[in-house]
């Protein structure tokens, strides 16, 4: 089964699109993160809910053997499989821009589950208040917090033009104009990659 995704033909030109990263091998955890359920509800879903109180359509990014899966777990959700061959995050990022081009990203993992709505919000905000940069993340010392960040299509544009060998998506936020955000809810990042 080959997911397709159709946005809302009013939804398509500019705006902010949330995408929910649920691809990754889960290697760690042993089962597929983004499947896992709480309190009834699989994390890829409960990710997808955080974004949606914001007006934005949502994305699950997923590997197309995940497609049947993902399909049956959240049947009204929309679906892009990776389209490259790059570790990690990164392959969902891609695709997805890849596929609306045009289109602002705002990239969660299924696994921050205690992301809360003030951080989210927080970065939505600085991006529509504070326009010109091309990439919107929290930062904790030096290294940046890719998830619950917003990427520009202008930014991912010229980054991807330009991508060498470093092909993680701190060294693409190194190629861009960003604008940080200081991380003040660390718990918010907590990063699940094994049940207690």
């Amino acid at each position: 089964m080959t997911p397709t995704v159709e946005l809302r033909s009013a939804r398509r030109e500019g705006g902010v699109l949330g995408v929910v990263l649920c691809g990754g091998m889960s290697s760690r955890m042993g089962q597929d993160k983004g499947l896992i359920e709480r309190e009834g509800i699989c994390w890829a879903l409960r990710m997808g809910r955080k974004l949606s109180p914001l007006g934005l359509q949502v994305i699950y990014s997923i590997r197309l053997e995940q497609a049947s899966a993902y399909s049956f777990a959240i049947p009204e959700g929309l679906f892009i499989p990776d389209s490259i061959d790059r570790p990690g995050p990164l392959n969902g990022l891609v695709s997805v821009h890849r596929r609306f081009p045009e289109r602002d990203l705002i990239l969660l993992g299924c696994d921050l589950q205690d992301l809360d709505a003030d951080t989210i919000g927080e970065v939505i905000g600085v991006y529509r208040s504070e326009p010109g940069a091309e990439c919107y993340v929290y930062r904790e010392g030096k290294l940046a917090q890719p998830f619950c960040g917003v990427y520009t299509a202008r930014g991912l544009q010229k980054a991807f033009s330009r991508i060498g060998a470093d092909r993680s998506l701190q060294g693409l936020i190194r190629r861009m104009d960003v604008r940080y955000l200081e991380l003040t809810r660390r718990n918010a990042f907590q990063n699940y990659n094994s049940l207690p």
